[in-house]
């Protein structure tokens, strides 16, 4: 592993930039190569906020995750596939301290400098993955992925999935946040059909294309899956929900001892 610490105005961070293959078994999955959407593209990586902006509130979203797992300015949080930092800079800003984990050597650097020009002191970044991360310090009272999971095959979720169970505080309460697929089998054609068509009206064929790369090329699985994956990892599902087609939100806890 190889450190480098960076000191930019008004924030100071450790950014570990990580060899996730090293010192870790060749059969590990490796999350440094990209699947699907390639967010080690700096054009694309340059262009993400851009793109999901057109049909996100960013703010918003995280109000309602901070208050959904009743998190305050006392919380510690661990933003993993924090990806530009789109929804950890308002973290921060409503919340003791956020460590922001990316597999993406470019994500992090975008959101380094988002952190620096915004003035934030209490983000800490770190670029790893979800199989790799080792985390410094106290367990973090939530633990946020959102978006993100789905860049593992399913056999790497349920380990990803353990690791952040263990890695939570007693208590803690954690969100999963994903494509999750939750038709009949034999619609497929259907139903990616009409989402896909969704997609161009609701972000514009850029993200259109996106979409068909990720049903492609990525990993997202089906529901019945998804639950069953977090409740063998120890969670327990507080609520679960749509938040627009195909894309799921799991509010869970970790059952005290």
């Amino acid at each position: 592993m190889r450190w480098r610490k960076r000191q930019l105005t008004k924030v100071l961070y450790v950014w570990k930039e990580c060899d996730m293959g090293k010192n870790h078994p060749k059969w590990l999955f490796d999350e440094s190569v990209q699947v699907g959407v390639d967010y080690a593209d700096e054009e694309v990586v340059a262009d993400y906020d851009r793109q999901h902006e057109t049909f996100r509130d960013f703010e918003r979203e995280a109000q309602k995750i901070v208050e959904a797992l009743g998190l305050s300015r006392d919380s510690t949080v661990l933003d993993i596939g924090c990806g530009t930092g789109g929804l950890t800079t308002h973290f921060a800003r409503m919340c003791k301290h956020v460590y922001a984990v990316d597999a993406s050597g470019g994500m992090i650097a975008a959101l380094t400098d988002k952190a620096a020009e915004q003035g934030l002191t209490n983000v800490s970044l770190e670029q790893a993955g979800f199989l790799t991360y080792e985390h410094d310090g106290q367990a973090p009272d939530a633990i946020i992925a959102n978006i993100a999971l789905h860049h593992l095959p399913d056999f790497w979720k349920q380990i990803a999935l353990c690791r952040l169970h263990d890695l939570l505080r007693h208590g803690g309460r954690f969100l999963l946040v994903d494509v999750v697929f939750d038709f009949d089998p034999r619609e497929y054609r259907e139903k990616i059909g009409r989402w896909l068509g969704s997609m161009r009206e609701l972000a514009g064929p850029k993200m259109a294309h996106e979409t068909v790369v990720h049903v492609r090329d990525e990993f997202s699985t089906w529901e019945w899956i998804v639950r069953g994956m977090l409740e063998r990892a120890g969670f327990q599902i507080d609520s679960n929900f749509e938040t627009m087609p195909n894309m799921r939100a799991y509010v869970c806890s970790k059952r005290r001892n």
